[in-house]
Parts: C-alpha cells; sequence; structure tokens
C-alpha cells in the first residue's frame, strides 16, 4: 500500500469535516476518466434530501452516452428536479464529453477532462462545466477524485464561477462488489475561495454484473450521505441511488 492509498480515504473524510453551508450536488457522481470505445451507456440516477428544510427536494438525471474511440465519449445529458415549493419539471438539458488524457508516470494516476454545456429549461441560463478527472486502481483499490468548475452564461459579473469536488475510495470485496466512502462538497468560488466549505460524505456500495448470458452490463451504485457540522439543520441525509447500462455495438 503507497502514500496514495492512504490519502485519499483521508480526503474524504477530510474534505467533509470542514463542511458549513452544504452544497448538495444532486446532480453529481464521481466520474471515472475510462472511456470505452464502441460501448453505448444508459443511465439514470436519483438523489434526494431526507428531512430538515430541504427534504423531499429529488434530481434525477438521465445520460446517454457513446465511446467514440479509446479516448473520446459523447454524451446528452437531461435533468428532472422536484422541490416542494416547485413540484416536478424538467430542469435542464445538456451535451457533455470526456477526453481521456493519459497516465501520469511514476504515480500510476488515470487522467481525463470533462466538459459538459447544460441548458437551463426552467428560467434558468446556460451553464458550462468542466472537471479533472483522476483514478488510481491498485489491486482491489480504486481512488477517484474530480474537481469541479461550474460557470454560468451571461453577464460578467453574474457569471462567476463555482468551485467543487466529487471524491470516492473503494475496495473490491466479493466478486465484482466494491465497498467503500464518497463525498461531494464545495471548494468556494471566484469571490471567496477554501475556507470553511459545505459537503456531504457517507457509505458508498458499487457492483457491477452480466445477468445470465445477456451481452448487457449492468453497474449500480447506492450511497447514503450525511451532512456535516452546521449543516444538519439542511437535512438528516441524502440518499443516491444509480443504475447503468452497457453494451458494446
Amino acid at each position: 500500500m503507497n502514500l496514495f492509498h492512504i490519502v485519499l480515504p483521508l480526503a474524504v473524510i477530510g474534505l467533509a469535516s470542514t463542511a458549513a453551508m452544504a452544497d448538495p450536488r444532486l446532480d453529481e457522481k464521481v466520474y471515472t476518466p475510462y472511456v470505452q470505445n464502441g460501448v453505448t451507456e444508459l443511465e439514470v440516477r436519483t438523489a434526494g434530501q431526507n428531512g430538515g428544510a430541504a427534504g423531499g427536494d429529488v434530481t434525477t438525471v438521465l445520460e446517454g452516452e457513446y465511446g467514440l474511440n479509446d479516448r473520446v465519449s459523447l454524451a446528452l445529458v437531461g435533468s428532472i428536479v422536484r422541490t416542494r415549493d416547485e413540484g416536478t419539471r424538467l430542469n435542464s438539458l445538456g451535451l457533455e464529453g470526456v477526453a481521456y488524457v493519459g497516465q501520469i508516470p511514476w504515480i500510476g494516476v488515470d487522467t481525463a477532462a470533462y466538459l459538459e454545456y447544460g441548458q437551463g429549461l426552467s428560467g434558468q441560463g446556460g451553464v458550462l462545466e468542466s472537471k479533472l478527472l483522476l483514478a488510481k486502481t491498485a489491486g482491489r483499490f480504486q481512488g477517484l477524485f474530480n474537481l469541479i468548475l461550474e460557470r454560468p452564461i451571461g453577464p460578467k459579473d453574474q457569471a462567476f464561477g463555482s468551485y467543487g469536488y466529487a471524491v470516492s475510495a473503494t475496495w473490491r470485496t466479493v466478486g465484482a462488489l466494491r465497498i467503500g466512502a464518497e463525498a461531494f462538497g464545495d471548494l468556494g468560488n471566484d469571490h471567496h475561495f477554501g475556507g470553511s466549505q459545505g459537503a456531504y460524505v457517507g457509505p458508498q456500495i458499487l457492483w457491477e454484473g452480466h445477468p445470465g448470458n445477456s451481452p448487457v452490463d449492468i453497474d449500480v451504485d447506492l450511497g447514503w450521505l450525511f451532512p456535516v457540522g452546521a449543516d444538519r439543520i439542511e437535512t438528516r441525509s441524502q440518499f443516491r441511488v444509480g443504475l447503468e447500462f452497457e453494451r458494446r455495438f
């Protein structure tokens, strides 16, 4: 076990422990940097708040992705939002791309760049979201780290960027079952970066399987996250469920 295996799990806990005003990032997941050539992926994921002031808020993301080659994939993305005040609505549609860059020598960390343009459909404007995707796999361990920048499209004095992260550390246990922890949180914005920011952290379960002789792979992603510190008044917990179907054509 090298230093990366120690640092990343501590980062999952350490980043979350500084929470003060949480950004739930209900539409996010922890992305890997890997692209599969010729593989079509259909995904639905839902995240919601349980109890508290934000209780009942749910975001569902629908995503269809195709690997153009070994390095680039494109996807169409849509999000559906439900809140107690505004009900259920189609919130945004977008186009995203992932480009695998390569592996950092000596430390064996795989890297990719992510870019998404999303157009709001409920009175919001467009948003550009970029991410640096990092992954380290060694034996049964896999660590993922996403550094996130979101910037609204609009007048310069209003379109300041916000920064966040999504991180996970999991270990393969029995067969294709992986268990570990994940965290989603805030790092600040162009006016105030760093300091005491928000996060949610909790256990994660991942499973990948092939039902019978089907050519379709099924991925299941389950998480139950908890706000830290002052954010406990916002909600008691946050659930996350993801289901992905993959097939090579």
